[in-house]
């Protein structure tokens, strides 16, 4: 026999794909499909995460540089907000540092952004004893919120960068 009869004595149901199996490959494709349009999804929401927290970070080195380039006088860094201090309570340099500071913060991008330095002394103070290294513990505090998107809410976030400054 020549192939060509071999091929039309075949039952009909070995001469290619049925209804039936088209239909569930077109499911199995859908639900690949709807799964990936899911991770994207949340995929741009950790990524716009993480621009925030880069941008957080960034604002945190830049007190964080500007105390230690004025480390004499780390004690005039502590406080809240800057912007609820007088000129006053500063040292003209730290004075500076704080209202530059605040204005970065303000036009970060960040929503409801606020940057907050704690400075806490870890040695004696030289005054009353004069064999010490006068070493600071440096707290950077930024609160902020999320952004809300199509897969997440508006959340509240805070992070804390510490860094010890000792005089030279």
């Amino acid at each position: 026999e020549t192939d060509k009869q071999q091929f039309a004595s075949a039952p009909c149901f070995q001469r290619g794909f049925t209804l039936l199996e088209a239909m569930v490959a077109a499911g199995v494709l859908s639900v690949g499909l709807l799964g990936l349009a899911g991770l994207s999804g949340m995929s741009l929401g950790k990524n716009v995460d993480a621009n925030d927290l880069s941008r957080v970070t960034n604002l945190a080195a830049d007190m964080a540089e500007r105390i230690q380039s004025n480390r004499q006088r780390v004690l005039d860094y502590n406080g809240d907000e800057c912007s609820l201090y007088t000129e006053r309570q500063y040292t003209r340099m730290a004075w500076g540092d704080c209202v530059q500071w605040s204005t970065l913060v303000a036009n970060s991008g960040l929503l409801t952004a606020v940057g907050t330095v704690a400075v806490t002394r870890l040695d004696p103070d030289p005054v009353a004893n004069p064999v010490t290294m006068n070493r600071f513990l440096v707290t950077i505090t930024m609160n902020w919120q999320t952004r809300r998107n199509d897969v997440s809410t508006v959340r509240n976030k805070t992070a804390l960068f510490t860094t010890i400054v000792a005089p030279e």
